[in-house]
């Protein structure tokens, strides 16, 4: 007797599988990474409330940035971390940039008033930055430090505000020169 696999029984097994691979990837973290010699990508756009950012004039400063969307679960997740790590490092010379891929402020603005989440959020509506900065899935996160050179990047949700992630953070500020 031969087995017929009709389109549905593709389907389940292809949703079973992808679920499963889901699973798995979840509870494996990827591992933050250095970033090597590469040099860093440009980032000069418009932010949310209209002011013009460039990373360039941040030197000085360690900056974390952060790309996301209102339609990826991990992202929104991980946005309280930032912002708690962002409101325990007031005073210090950092700076959290998050880069919305692709969506338009209207969208950003209506996702950010329901969940009360308040960011400095830059507008990536074309992925033009993001396509700079090679952003491969979301969330993806860089760590710049005081001398404008990308050091560290992640793939995946994280919680920023403690273990690993703070750590690397509080090493690149204790690397920037006191004046």
């Amino acid at each position: 007797m031969h087995a017929v696999v009709t389109s549905r029984h593709w389907l389940a097994a292809l949703v079973f599988a992808c679920t499963a691979a889901g699973a798995a990837g979840a509870a494996a973290e990827a591992p933050i990474k250095a970033w090597g010699d590469k040099p860093t990508p440009p980032l000069a756009t418009t932010a949310l409330d209209g002011k013009a950012i460039d990373l360039g004039r941040l030197r000085g400063r360690v900056v974390l940035v952060n790309f996301w969307a209102t339609w990826c679960e991990p992202c929104k997740d991980e946005l309280p971390a930032l912002v708690k790590l962002k409101d325990e490092l007031a005073g210090r010379p950092f700076e959290l940039l998050t880069v919305n891929y692709g969506e338009f402020p209207d969208r950003i603005n209506q996702y950010l008033a329901r969940s009360g989440i308040k960011l400095p959020v830059l507008l990536d509506t074309q992925n033009e930055v993001s396509k700079q900065w090679k952003v491969g899935g979301l969330p993806m996160s860089f760590l710049v430090d005081a001398r404008g050179r990308v050091r560290y990047y992640v793939f995946g949700e994280r919680a920023w505000n403690e273990g690993e992630p703070r750590e690397l953070v509080e090493k690149l500020l204790s690397e920037v020169p006191r004046a």
